[in-house]
């Protein structure tokens, strides 16, 4: 089916998209937000993210007659550069000339959230809501992490899934990021190895046990990271080690560190090694039921805009967790931004416009 992609949002997605603004360097980005907006008479202002994600932006909100009681989210960040990037226009999509990213993972979703608000504000028909644009999503989370909502905001729709519009991310996954410092003796390796601990010998063996890959349908951990050593004359007395563990629930994830790290231990009282070891949650997992006001609120709209909701479980991580965590219902959406991070990424016209329609739903429905 041919779908007919709106000049002005098209125009709004190609400026988006044309702002080169990695994480922790959005400030163009939200520049370009708040001049949008600021035209449409609403004011935007931007909170002390920045402390913590020690870039030169915060995170952009702008609450629309008064805030409301839900946010409309995207991310201001890229993971990649976009400089240099030239637009490519085929068929049935946006992509770029193959040298670049296009940046569709999240100027798609800041550009639909955009395109919505400025047609509903023309048209007079925004209802109360507030727009909140994050900082390094991407990276450290930091924006969303230091987002303080209004008093009256009790749950969001997050417009960052690299699923088509009519799918969204009802549970997913959370994950512990760990760092390992297995440390041993050094000693001359041709006069004395019986003299030291060697640290990769004990690393070894603890890593053949580790249980990499698959654990269940929404749970696997990996080691990504190992380095240490000096020299071959040398008994090595360090060896570093980086990994995650992912799993749908906090009590399984933490079972599952804490037998590796019991392994780890053991194995290095056996050889006379120690370890320290790090770790923390870098992001939290989280379900939506059917109950929930942003599940039944996104069903609505997606039949409104003739596609059916359907919910997905998904590995990856977003603002959604975050936001989650902190006690705000919020569900990511597709927005149809498939390839993302690749240079080969690209969003389908029929995408782009189904899921700002989305956006315009839900800012002009009447609760």
């Amino acid at each position: 089916m041919e779908c007919k992609l709106d000049a002005r949002l098209q125009q709004i997605f190609l400026e988006l998209t044309s702002i080169d603004a990695v994480s922790s360097q959005e400030l163009p980005v939200a520049e370009y937000i708040r001049d949008f907006v600021g035209k449409l008479g609403l004011e935007a202002h931007m909170d002390d993210a920045a402390k913590l994600s020690g870039g030169n932006a915060g995170n952009v909100i702008v609450p629309i007659l008064g805030g409301g009681e839900f946010f409309l989210a995207a991310h201001m960040d890229t993971p990649r550069s976009t400089a240099g990037l030239k637009h490519r226009f085929l068929a049935d999509r946006i992509t770029s000339d193959g040298t670049t990213p296009l940046g569709v993972d999240d100027r798609g979703g800041v550009s639909e959230i955009l395109y919505a608000v400025e047609k509903a504000a023309k048209a007079g028909t925004l209802q109360p809501a507030t727009l909140l644009f994050s900082v390094c999503e991407e990276t450290t989370m930091a924006g969303s992490l230091s987002y303080k909502p209004a008093p009256g905001i009790r749950y969001g729709f997050v417009f960052d899934s690299f699923m088509r519009p009519g799918n969204f991310v009802q549970a997913t996954c959370g994950m512990i990021q760990f760092t390992f410092h297995v440390k041993g003796k050094s000693a001359h390796a041709g006069i004395a190895p019986e003299n030291g601990v060697n640290a990769i010998r004990i690393a070894g063996e603890a890593i053949s046990r580790f249980p990499f890959g698959w654990r269940g349908n929404m749970a696997n951990a990996n080691i990504g990271v190992v380095c240490g050593g000096t020299g071959t004359n040398v008994v090595c007395d360090d060896v570093f080690l980086k990994g995650e563990i992912r799993s749908a629930t906090r009590e399984e994830g933490e079972a599952c560190l804490n037998s590796i790290l019991a392994d780890f231990r053991q194995t290095c009282e056996k050889y006379g090694g120690t370890l320290e070891a790090d770790w923390e949650w870098d992001f939290r997992p989280y379900e939506i039921l059917e109950d929930d006001i942003p599940y039944k609120r996104f069903a609505k709209a997606a039949a409104a805009c003739g596609l059916e909701a359907v919910p997905q479980p998904t590995m990856g991580g977003s603002d959604a967790n975050t936001y989650n965590h902190t006690g705000l219902k919020a569900i990511n959406l597709g927005v149809g931004a498939q390839n993302p991070h690749g240079n080969d990424e690209f969003i389908l016209y029929e995408d782009l416009q189904k899921a700002s329609d989305i956006a315009y739903y839900l800012l002009t429905e009447k609760l």
